[in-house]
């Protein structure tokens, strides 16, 4: 059955987005720092990766918020760790997962990615 959602997913993903909506989504905005690893001293770099994930948007504004998670852990002082962080997100962080820290986790799933503008 997981083998079957992910390649769902994978599917999905090939797919055309709908527009970019233009209200705030409906949950209100909760952060569960660093999910899975330590906040430690780069929790606030969690954080502000979680206020974007909350909103959803296109792929390429995953890809940015996810990359500047990364560089801000880098900039911490853990370039190892940053990157173990960053392949987590890309990989468990899909906006079609049914996951409580998804992309777009603020608004009701599965309505994952939007076009781009």
């Amino acid at each position: 059955m997981k083998w079957l959602l992910i390649l769902f997913a994978i599917h999905i993903g090939g797919c055309s987005h709908p527009p970019v909506p233009q209200h705030p989504p409906e949950k209100p905005f909760y952060s569960d720092g660093c999910s899975c690893f330590p906040d430690l001293d780069y929790g606030d770099c969690c954080v502000e990766h979680d206020r974007v994930y909350w909103q959803g948007g296109t792929p390429d504004q995953r890809r940015a918020a996810d990359a500047a998670l990364r560089r801000c852990i880098a900039a911490k002082g853990r370039p190892v760790l940053s990157h173990v962080v960053y392949w987590s997100v890309r990989i468990g962080g899909h906006g079609w997962l049914p996951t409580p820290w998804r992309w777009g986790f603020g608004r009701s799933w599965p309505e994952g990615y939007y076009s781009n503008p």
